[in-house]
């Protein structure tokens, strides 16, 4: 995989989930919204190498989490952790997945989708949950419990829905990512 393509690939879906996300939520089904950066997760799980793809979840993670539209409040504060740790998990539910299914195909892509962003968003939930308990945390941010896990729901179907234009975009451009396949054994005679 190309690093400097992926880190391309992420700062622009990390702009798209913030410009995006305001016009793109369904607020009258639960503040549903969908997540670009969970798409490119799910691409660079499909074709990756694992040491790449966990690194680059982790390293898009990050990024989501140090994005103004992951602060609290009016106090500024980054929370370093659910998307970092929460897209790994995300992508290895994937890659755990993909000798499974047949990777070329943009309803792949969806599935693929929907289970990490799915996986990612139980991640968030449960240091959401975390932090509600923490004496020192400053309370329950927002809203967690069963009706947070329905919401996670409802985010991984409809980044599953958003994948289906986003990957038929990444498949047109493919040859520039250059994913290492390997080179497959065969018996000799």
């Amino acid at each position: 995989m190309r690093w400097i393509v992926f880190i391309i690939a992420a700062c622009l879906a990390v702009a798209l989930d913030m410009g995006l996300s305001g016009a793109m939520t369904l607020r009258t089904m639960g503040f549903i919204t969908p997540t670009f950066a969970g798409c490119l997760v799910a691409w660079i799980a499909l074709f990756g190498r694992p040491d790449c793809v966990l690194w680059g979840a982790w390293v898009l993670g990050l990024l989501c989490d140090l994005t103004p539209g992951s602060m609290e409040g009016q106090g500024l504060v980054f929370i370093i952790g659910p998307h970092a740790l929460g897209f790994p998990l995300g992508a290895w539910v994937v890659l755990t997945v993909r000798p499974m299914v047949f990777r070329d195909r943009i309803l792949t892509l969806a599935v693929c989708t929907m289970l990490c962003v799915l996986a990612a968003g139980c991640v968030m939930t449960v240091i959401g949950l975390v932090r509600y308990w923490l004496p020192f945390a400053g309370g329950e941010v927002i809203p967690f419990g069963l009706g947070e896990l329905v919401r996670v729901a409802g985010d991984a179907v409809f980044s599953g829905v958003l994948a289906i234009p986003v990957g038929w975009l990444l498949f047109q451009l493919m040859p520039l990512w250059r994913f290492d396949y390997g080179v497959g054994r065969r018996a000799s005679a």
